[in-house]
């Protein structure tokens, strides 16, 4: 049992154990030896209540928003107008032209289109061929769920994963969609705890922002700004930005339903500013790989806190004071450092914007 975390039951299996042997010499049985049957028995015996106090404990923990996990956290999700965002597949169409073949045939839902042999697009409705030279578009979906799916894009040739005499040739007609992983846990569990126990009808900012980030696990944050009355701007941050543009659709028709918004409201969706930075950061320290790691996962974890949060002020003081806490015994800017375009100093932003560039490390001697 872990003790740095909360239980609700708490058990020692030696200390049940040295009861069990109590117990059990009060009530007139002998000493018992290790490999002797009745202490394996005993043994047993005391595998089982051990069992059982965890699987009680793990049952309490599970219908807490804190540790539930998996379908437990899906239940506490429910309970709370707040379901899980699913996995789905990514969607697109093509442009298929045929050969004049006299032969009228039919290609059906399901067939598979590939553009590079790795990833399939399914034919989402059966194809009558007429026999003659066509041009047509149709709608196909991926093989599978998850953004890999999102990688088709417009213009791009395609062809069929079983040759076929009639098709001449199959074009991307748009960009590949809509793809997503199954929500994650920890993502999961901090959205159900910003959407609230009552179900969402917007109005105050975080409720259009929990709302916003129900569409999809894409939106990695979301803020709610007042631009004028009744004009409500949603400022988006995506983890992906391919099919950027039929998310924000999705998104403003999530918070534009009539059992969604108040009637006066004009809601807007659009993706934060990106206000670029360049930070070649040059530093002194021990040329141990931990040291080394210890330093890059500063600047990994500084970055996430930098760009994954719409209107945080630029702060290099941070990321110095991280790579020191890492092990540097000096750090610096190096040639080419700035913040959009001028000094590297602490900067306040825009509510709409985000800070989002680049960092490179270079060791240098004492």
């Amino acid at each position: 049992m872990d003790n740095t975390e909360l239980h609700y039951i708490a058990y020692d299996p030696k200390e049940i154990w040295l009861d069990m042997m109590v117990a059990y010499m009060n009530a007139g049985g002998d000493i018992l030896y290790s490999g002797d049957e009745k202490e394996m028995l005993l043994r047993s015996v005391l595998a089982d209540v051990v069992q059982i106090f965890a699987g009680v404990d793990n049952a309490l923990r599970m219908m807490t928003l804190r540790y539930a996990v998996g379908d437990y956290l899906d239940v506490i999700g429910e309970l709370r107008n707040c379901e899980r965002i699913q996995a789905a597949a990514a969607k697109s169409t093509v442009t298929i032209v045929t050969n004049a073949t006299g032969v009228s045939e039919t290609l059906a839902a399901g067939t598979a289109l590939t553009a590079d042999g790795a990833m399939f697009y399914l034919l989402d409705e059966d194809i009558a061929l007429s026999g003659y030279q066509q041009t047509f578009t149709a709608s196909v979906t991926a093989d599978r769920t998850g953004s890999a799916g999102n990688g088709l894009l417009s213009g791009t040739p395609m062809h069929m994963q079983t040759p076929h005499p009639a098709i001449n040739s199959i074009t991307a007609a748009s960009d590949a969609t809509g793809g997503q992983e199954k929500e994650e846990d920890d993502y999961y569990r901090e959205r159900i705890r910003e959407y609230g126990l009552a179900s969402i009808s917007t109005g105050p900012a975080r409720q259009y922002e929990a709302a916003a980030k129900a569409v999809s696990s894409v939106i990695v944050d979301a803020k709610a700004i007042n631009i004028g009355a009744g004009q409500v701007g949603i400022c988006l941050i995506l983890s992906d930005t391919t099919g950027a543009a039929a998310l924000l659709e999705a998104v403003a028709e999530a918070l534009n339903g009539e059992d969604v918004r108040p009637l006066t409201d004009t809601v807007s969706v659009y993706q934060a500013t990106n206000i670029p930075y360049t930070l070649n950061v040059e530093y002194m320290a021990d040329n141990s790989s931990a040291t080394v790691q210890a330093i890059a996962n500063a600047v990994d974890a500084y970055q996430a806190w930098q760009e994954n949060t719409i209107g945080t002020p630029f702060n290099p003081d941070r990321l110095m004071a991280s790579i020191y806490q890492a092990g540097a015994t000096r750090v610096l800017w190096g040639t080419g450092s700035n913040f959009n375009g001028g000094a590297v100093e602490y900067t306040p932003i825009a509510e709409n914007a985000r800070c989002k560039g680049t960092i490179t490390l270079t060791a240098i001697g004492g």
